[in-house]
């Protein structure tokens, strides 16, 4: 009778693509602890719920409790929004959806300026450091998938990973770890970023590759928000490959505002503004990146590849220097576990028209069109 153990094990069943029983797992952790607010969530990203549904009547009940936590009333939030998206009632829908997000915002005490500056500083940084020396060889390829979250960074990961030759790591927090310490002796000590700092960023993060203790010798690293750091990746890692994923901005932007990021790290998604602003941030970056290091950054577009999955999929494997496998195209039957938002989608065959359906909500998402200055 331990619910949270059958939540934790839905949670693992879910990663691992077995979506039928990890639904089991979140009900029956529901049936023991119906008052929990995190059980209500992961349980309602899994279903499609219709009229009447005795759930969505006790999540209602709960919120309109004033004992909640904070917490609890931002989960059951956006519990709540995804089953009022599924019945197609916009008002109730934005109502808990814009309360949610306000609430996370509050919680993380969350300032768009902070990631602002931070962006332009890593552009002000790499403007004038020189060409990297020559390094030795590395027993272990990274691949960097790099963009928005929520923009196909991992189907073009779970794409790669299905490759024979490729062993697909996920979100890997090592290369934030390692710059983080060298730009806080750059900002408190105003200390430069030498070439020392680009080889132990090589060294450490070579090493932690290495302690992933797989087989094989090409490895992907899916941290979307590395964007930031290719300035880095270059620099420590000249023969590195780096995929972009580019989406459509209001699909992306859409995506990202209906859900709820377990990560404290990301305080942008919670807020229409910021959201706009952070997504124009990162367009200069991008921008940015692409001048300073041309043909160095390999774009893909999320539509085309929805698109022309087979053509599309070849130019990547060309990119990354590597063969054709047709597990590529099949890359939904891939066992891997998939730790991301994205759990769902990528474990289900490329489907199309996803890019298209933030048009309904246009009106309600009038602030965010505004700010990023969306022309359709």
């Amino acid at each position: 009778d331990y619910a949270d153990a059958y939540n934790n094990i839905g949670n693992i069943l879910q990663e691992l693509g077995q979506f039928d029983e990890a639904f089991s797992h979140y009900v029956y952790a529901l049936a023991i602890d119906p008052d929990n607010a995190e059980f209500h969530r992961n349980l309602a990203l899994m279903k499609n719920y219709k009229k009447g549904d005795t759930q969505v009547i006790k999540m209602q009940s709960l919120l309109s409790d004033d004992n909640l936590s904070q917490s609890e009333r931002i989960q059951l939030c956006f519990a709540l929004a995804k089953a009022y998206d599924d019945l197609g009632e916009k008002d109730e829908l934005f109502k808990v959806l814009n309360q949610g997000n306000q609430l996370r915002k509050e919680e993380l005490n969350y300032s768009i300026e902070v990631d602002l500056k931070n962006h332009s500083l890593f552009r002000k940084l790499f403007v004038s450091i020189p060409q990297s020396s020559s390094y030795k060889p590395l027993k272990i390829s990274p691949i960097f998938i790099v963009g928005m979250p929520r923009s196909g960074t991992s189907l073009v990961e779970q794409i790669i990973s299905s490759h024979h030759r490729v062993h697909g790591a996920g979100e890997l927090n090592a290369l934030n770890n390692l710059i983080t310490p060298i730009m806080n002796d750059y900002l408190s000590h105003n200390k430069p970023i030498s070439e020392k700092n680009f080889l132990s960023i090589r060294q450490g993060y070579s090493n932690n590759l290495l302690n992933l203790n797989v087989s094989e010798n090409i490895v992907t690293d899916k941290m979307p928000t590395n964007f930031k750091n290719i300035g880095f990746i270059l620099k420590a890692f000249p023969e590195a490959k780096i995929i972009h994923l580019k989406r459509d901005a209001m699909a992306v932007c859409w995506s990202i505002y209906q859900r709820y990021f377990p990560s404290k790290s990301l305080g942008f998604p919670y807020d229409m503004k910021d959201l706009g602003q952070f997504y124009n941030s990162y367009t200069e970056m991008m921008t940015f990146w692409h001048e300073l290091f041309p043909n160095q950054i390999y774009d893909i577009s999320y539509e085309d590849l929805t698109i022309n999955q087979e053509e599309e999929t070849r130019k990547l494997l060309r990119y990354c220097e590597l063969d054709w496998d047709e597990n590529c195209l099949n890359f939904y039957t891939n066992k891997r576990a998939v730790k991301t938002a994205s759990s769902l989608q990528v474990k289900e065959k490329m489907y199309q028209g996803s890019s298209q359906i933030w048009k309904k909500y246009e009106v309600q998402l009038k602030p965010l069109i505004k700010t990023l200055g969306y022309l359709s």
